[in-house]
Formats: structure tokens, C-alpha cells, sequence
């Protein structure tokens, strides 16, 4: 039987990116490409875990993070074909908009969910730990997204980095809202 998913190309340790190209595993294009997976799936797993635990707003919510993690795939284009030699692969790229919806739904948690005065040490239930967990691996991909623009500087990664920033802040807000006012600080 052939299998649909095994290709056997990466077996040497090297993989084919969008640009054409086949680079080391452990290029900064294939670690950047990596990090936005990991975080495209830990995404889906708060997503799960909101819809399960059906907080108030979960619906929007849940709604919400399907929205960023079809963000992520116009912005996984721009990663794997960085210096942008074949555009018509990306249809569809990464907006000002993009930024201005992911600041609008922070500031909307933020408006309903009152911060501790010190250090968070711990979320204070499962769906909350979800959340600071993807807030961790986004800020991953934020840093290996500003390792790929340092090794290709023909990136135009001006607004994924700050999309990514975003992101991160709106996970950690999202995981404060998701305690109802439960925190577990230092």
C-alpha cells in the first residue's frame, strides 16, 4: 500500500519550502514554519478546551480563534517563500485589518477581565493553562520569526512580527479571562 503522507523526501534531513528551495530541517525558514504549526495547533487545542468548558463568551471565542488560525496560513506562505519568488502562492497576505481585529478582541477581553496587581505564577484552571501555554509557544514563533527575517533580510515580515506580538498578548489575556478572576499569583 502507498502511504498519502509519507513521501520519504526528508528522509537526509532536508525538506522543500515553498519558495522551491530544499533547506536543512534546521533552517530558520523550516524552524519559523515549524513554530507557526506547534502554535497553530495549540491554538486548536484552547479552542477545544473553550468549547468544552463553555465559559461566558466561549461561543465568540472559540469562533475567534478559528478566525486567527486561518490567519496563520496566508502567514505560513510568507514564511516558507520569504523572499516572495513565487507570489502566486500567496493569495491571500497578512493586513493591517488583521492586526487592528486581533487588537480590538484583546482590548475586548481586556474590558471584562480584571488583572492581579502582581505576577501571575499559574493559571488557575485547565482551559486558562491551555491558553498560557499557546501564549509560550507564540512567543516562540515571534522569536523565530525574527530569526528568519535576520537570515533572509528580503522578509517583509514588518507586520507578522507584530501580528505575532499580538498574538501573544491577546493568549495571555485570554487565559486571565478565562480564570474569572481565579489568579494564582507570585
Amino acid at each position: 500500500m502507498h502511504s498519502q503522507v509519507t513521501t520519504k523526501r526528508g528522509d537526509d534531513g532536508n525538506t522543500s519550502a515553498l519558495d522551491g528551495a530544499s533547506y536543512s530541517k534546521s533552517h530558520p525558514i523550516m524552524e519559523c514554519v515549524g513554530a507557526l504549526e506547534e502554535t497553530r495547533a495549540h491554538l486548536a487545542l484552547v479552542r477545544l478546551a473553550v468549547i468544552e468548558s463553555k465559559p461566558d463568551g466561549g461561543e465568540a471565542t472559540a469562533e475567534f480563534l478559528l478566525w486567527l488560525m486561518g490567519r496563520l496560513f496566508p502567514i505560513g506562505a510568507a514564511c516558507s517563500d520569504p523572499e516572495n519568488k513565487h507570489p502566486e502562492y500567496h493569495p491571500r497576505t497578512l493586513a493591517q485589518a488583521d492586526i487592528g481585529k486581533l487588537e480590538a478582541e484583546q482590548l475586548r477581553l481586556e474590558e471584562h477581565t480584571p488583572l492581579p496587581a502582581s505576577f501571575v505564577l499559574a493559571a488557575s484552571n485547565a482551559v486558562a493553562a491551555q491558553a498560557d501555554l499557546a501564549c509560550v509557544v507564540a512567543r516562540r514563533l515571534e522569536r523565530r520569526c525574527v530569526a528568519l527575517k535576520e537570515a533572509v533580510p528580503a522578509f517583509d515580515a514588518k507586520l507578522i512580527i507584530v501580528f505575532f506580538n499580538r498574538l501573544s498578548d491577546y493568549l495571555f489575556i485570554l487565559a486571565r479571562n478565562l480564570e474569572g478572576g481565579e489568579h494564582i499569583t507570585a
